[in-house]
């Protein structure tokens, strides 16, 4: 694993990455000064954005770039494997994002037009729209895994609405942790 990465610029400088635990810890050293960060791997989108000569990793919050990396320095062999092992490490410290398991469960189509019903009447629905869409996708192919997928990430892009979410539909958290319900939790969604 690739854990730390210097990139040297003419113009813009010198930035030092180096990935401690669940931190990635930056120094930028350029003509207008020094720069440190720390930034949590929990904080970022594992999926890079490039734009011109810089590959960025985006918050999870608001999509601001909280690292910019040099596209393909010192190195393209160097920066490959660190921003394969960014990526990886973000990916295992995601353990707050729901997703679902790889084995199909079985889903309650009763619960899941409940959990439908009651979003639409105590949370905007312009707030949600890609959660309801994804749910009411999955009423109709139960059985298809890619739309728990769909699911999981119309929720966990919701940011701040997850609580009222869960709240009102706790059902969600059941389908994307894969646990069917037994007949003494049933009856705890009606």
């Amino acid at each position: 694993m690739n854990t730390k990465i210097i990139q040297k610029h003419l113009i813009k400088g010198t930035r030092e990455f180096e990935i401690i635990g669940d931190e990635i810890n930056y120094q930028i050293k350029s003509p207008l000064g020094k720069q440190a960060l720390t930034v949590p791997l929990s904080a970022l989108n594992p999926e890079p954005v490039v734009s011109d000569s810089m590959l960025s990793f985006v918050s999870r919050v608001n999509g601001e770039a909280l690292i910019e990396l040099f596209l393909d320095k010192p190195d393209k062999t160097t920066f490959e494997a660190f921003v394969g092992t960014l990526q990886e490490l973000i990916n295992k410290d995601d353990f707050g994002r729901l997703r679902p398991k790889k084995r199909p469960i079985t889903i309650d189509l009763e619960q899941l037009d409940i959990t439908i019903n009651m979003l639409n009447t105590y949370i905007d629905p312009d707030e949600i729209q890609p959660l309801l869409t994804a749910l009411t996708t999955l009423q109709t192919t139960p059985d298809d895994i890619k739309c728990l997928q769909d699911l999981a990430d119309a929720f966990n892009a919701l940011g701040f609405v997850q609580t009222s979410v869960l709240t009102y539909a706790p059902y969600i958290n059941s389908m994307l942790s894969g646990v069917n319900e037994d007949e003494t939790h049933a009856d705890h969604y009606k």
